[in-house]
């Protein structure tokens, strides 16, 4: 199950970068036709900005799987097994509130935007509960996956200390 998430928030991430990626050929030729040609696609601006809320809530699944957020990995390389899964035990606690915290004020926004028919006060006046309901559902998978990445924390912290009463038992 967690191997599938994995293989999910890996295709997201790569859909994310071609959406980065776009947003900057746009912003790229939204300059040069200004520039050059005083011309302008208008709400570039908006369009990256949605780009970017929304490839940041949905890549955090992915840097969660690949362990990629600031560690500090001195004492933690040199610990015992215990240590380890007592760390990331609560280090998932901690992200987990986190994601928690994220995805019940982004719900509010997007939930408050959704209610009052909100619009964008741009050109495009885009109602804001389309990039927000989508900003939205990247955060609440990510609480999703920080959920089930901490029960297998506290799993792995039982089984070890399980293993090591084992070892001891078989000792005496």
């Amino acid at each position: 199950m967690i191997e599938n998430f994995k293989k999910g928030s890996e295709f997201i991430v790569y859909l994310c970068g071609i959406l980065l990626f776009s947003s900057v050929l746009l912003i790229s030729t939204e300059v040069f036709l200004r520039k050059f040609f005083l011309v302008s696609f208008g709400g570039v601006d908006e369009i990256s900005g949605y780009i970017l809320g929304i490839s940041i809530s949905w890549s955090l699944a992915y840097v969660l799987f690949e362990k990629m957020h600031i560690r500090v990995d001195i004492l933690y390389t040199k610990a015992s097994k215990i240590v380890k899964s007592s760390l990331d035990s609560i280090a998932m606690f901690f992200t987990l509130l986190f994601s928690i915290f994220l995805t019940y004020f982004t719900g509010n926004v997007f939930l408050t935007s959704l209610e009052k028919n909100s619009l964008a006060n741009t050109p495009l006046a885009t109602p804001l509960w389309i990039p927000q309901s989508v900003w939205f559902l990247g955060f609440l998978f990510f609480s999703f996956l920080t959920l089930i990445m901490f029960i297998k924390a506290i799993k792995a912290l039982i089984e070890n200390r399980i293993d090591k009463d084992v070892s001891v038992k078989k000792e005496f």
